[in-house]
């Protein structure tokens, strides 16, 4: 070891982590199959697909596809053939994912169509993917979005340029934690993640936890490495499908029926990210 190194962390340390814990089933969007018939028809969701009738498991013909809002009183509803339920289920799963490509064009669209087979055959497991770590790292570490990454940076700079001997102590990062509690966190809640996939796939994550895993410091500079963790929830709540924005878009509705209606419930699922970033700053 180099003998212009002072300080160094001899084990990680959690810097932050949110109010919102991670592996939170508990809450609305992570609940499946409680809803019927009735509860639907309650909540204004009638016309799921333009492919099926889930309620009745007929596929339609293309060319006149069932909407509630179409029919009047006395009208018989649209007629067509009979399939199995799964045989419905994996059709609105198509069109799903069909639907999505409004959502996501770019490097980062594939992430999405990964979500919905994972809702579809992962039977609720937790998902991880490369790409999206990749775009985690890179909204943590971005113009405008790095406010976090910042903020430690600065406040190890003044620590270290307060006196001779500061050191990283357990009053420090006590006094950091308190500070990164109104820090503006990495999310995909960007313009260009409304068209990129990112925020169809994510956008609000729910859980965060940031440590520092090591940390160096020399006679003029220091540097340290920060491990990034994430947790959003592959789910829909009823706050969500009751919001005139989601309700509107016939991807989000068949979401909705295929997590919450009793006959299907598949299950919604922890979506984790990772990351690392870099961070260095002068004595």
């Amino acid at each position: 070891m180099s003998n212009d190194i002072c300080l160094f962390l001899s084990q990680p340390r959690e810097i932050f982590s949110t109010v919102h814990c991670f592996e939170d089933y508990k809450i609305d969007d992570m609940k499946c199959g409680d809803l019927n018939d009735l509860d639907f028809t309650q909540l204004g969701l009638q016309d799921i697909s333009a492919r099926v009738d889930p309620f009745r498991c007929l596929q339609f013909d293309m060319m006149s596809p069932f909407s509630t809002h179409t029919l009047s009183f006395g009208q018989q509803q649209p007629q067509g053939r009979p399939i199995t339920r799964q045989q419905c289920a994996d059709i609105m799963f198509d069109e799903m994912k069909e639907l999505s490509a409004q959502f996501a064009k770019g490097i980062y669209s594939p992430i999405i169509s990964e979500l919905i087979d994972h809702f579809h055959y992962g039977n609720g497991l937790p998902w991880s993917g490369e790409l999206l770590n990749r775009a985690y790292e890179e909204v943590i570490s971005g113009v405008g979005t790095n406010d976090m990454l910042m903020k430690i940076r600065n406040e190890i700079n003044q620590q270290l340029h307060s006196k001779r001997d500061a050191r990283l102590d357990d009053f420090f990062f006590l006094k950091l934690k308190t500070k990164l509690q109104d820090s503006k966190l990495p999310k995909f809640n960007r313009y260009i993640d409304r068209i990129n996939g990112l925020g169809v796939s994510v956008h609000d994550i729910y859980a965060q936890e940031i440590k520092l895993i090591s940390f160096q410091s020399y006679a003029v500079s220091w540097e340290g490495l920060l491990h990034f963790k994430g947790q959003d929830h592959f789910g829909l709540g009823k706050e969500d499908i009751t919001d005139e924005l989601y309700k509107n878009f016939r991807f989000f509705r068949i979401w909705f029926f295929l997590q919450h209606h009793r006959d299907y419930a598949y299950k919604p699922f922890m979506t984790n990210l990772y990351a690392h970033a870099r961070i260095k700053g002068s004595v």
